[in-house]
């Protein structure tokens, strides 16, 4: 799964419909909104399944019942991105917004599209337009993707600035406190480092990855005992991974 989160808002509706299984771009179909609605709501929830076969098809459904569906524009182009479908992709995010400009779901997931191609500053800007809207569900999400889209340029210094934003607003995001983890290691702020950590711990499993940070953070200190702790853990629970190589390597 991409490193960056993507949302995908379920349109909640009363009641259920059935629907073809095959669908044809020729195929005529009846203008229907509210079907559109059921059906695009039905395909974000095959998307959840995995199920993406049966999702394009009531999303091209949905389509066809309203063209001007943006929710449906923006759940078949989270699709395509699922599916390495770039152009597809980008075009039906293009729809989205042109169709409703304030809806911020969309800027935030073509942002996670554009970050993904390495455009990163027209992805910053998608960010930016999500988190403006007042009416956004959830702020931290697209501050906490905007962090993790400026620190590929790299600009450290930016993304600080929105990981602290993001976590401000919701204290349990994983990936930016293991990012505020790195950074203030980086920084030499150990004690920092340390304290982003166990606020990680509280809220995540360990991971490989995760156990190799406190290692090297609590060697930095001078803990011997939590770094031996720690290499334990590491051997124990993932004796096959890289990570716990680089500790037998000695490299912490």
């Amino acid at each position: 799964m991409k490193q960056i989160y993507i949302i995908l808002v379920l349109i909640m509706m009363v009641g259920c419909q059935s629907t073809n299984t095959t669908t044809r771009p020729t195929q005529h179909v009846a203008p229907n909104p509210k079907a559109a609605a059921i059906n695009a709501a039905a395909g974000a929830e095959y998307i959840k399944l995995g199920e993406y076969k049966f999702a394009l098809e009531k999303l091209e459904k949905a389509l066809l019942q309203d063209p001007n569906l943006a929710e449906a524009h923006n759940i078949i182009a989270v699709l395509y991105q699922l599916l390495a479908k770039m152009d597809k992709a980008e075009y039906h995010f293009k729809q989205a917004i042109g169709r409703a400009p304030d809806y911020s779901e969309a800027h935030n997931n073509y942002g996670v599209l554009l970050c993904e191609q390495g455009r990163y500053s027209d992805a910053e800007q998608q960010f930016l337009k999500a988190i403006s809207d007042p009416l956004y569900s959830n702020p931290a999400k697209a501050y906490e993707n905007a962090g993790l889209c400026v620190d590929k340029i790299p600009d450290t210094t930016l993304a600080e600035k929105y990981f602290r934003s993001a976590l401000k607003l919701n204290p349990h995001l994983k990936k930016s406190l293991l990012k505020m983890a790195d950074l203030s290691y980086q920084n030499i702020d150990y004690v920092t480092a340390k304290s982003y950590v166990e606020r990680y711990r509280k809220v995540a499993y360990w991971t490989a990855k995760t156990l190799l940070m406190a290692i090297k953070i609590e060697h930095k200190l001078g803990d011997k005992d939590k770094v031996a702790s720690y290499i334990l853990l590491l051997k124990g629970q993932f004796p096959d991974s890289d990570e716990t190589l680089e500790v037998k390597q000695g490299q912490y």
